[in-house]
């Protein structure tokens, strides 16, 4: 999976990241980790992926970054933002 590009635009602001959907017209903001996990699903990432990425910059437990990784992933899905192939 990856993020959708065709109608998606994201800007990072101090470190957060606000991503819009020109189609829907709706936006979706994130922290600081989130613009990080954002920023790898420029290319094909599963969610295992997502949370080592996680453990190995932040330095959180597996499970933790499990958890953390599938809900931002949840959250992308629900405002059709990823493409999943």
């Amino acid at each position: 999976m990856r993020l959708r590009e065709n109608g998606v635009t994201w800007q990072e602001i101090d470190g957060e990241l606000v991503i819009l959907d020109l189609v829907s017209s709706t936006y979706l903001t994130t922290n600081g980790s989130g613009a990080f996990t954002a920023k790898l699903l420029q290319e094909d990432r599963t969610p295992d992926d997502l949370a080592d990425a996680l453990v190995a910059e932040y330095g959180i437990p597996a499970d933790v970054a499990q958890r953390d990784a599938g809900a931002f992933v949840d959250a992308l899905r629900d405002r059709g933002l990823l493409v999943e192939g």
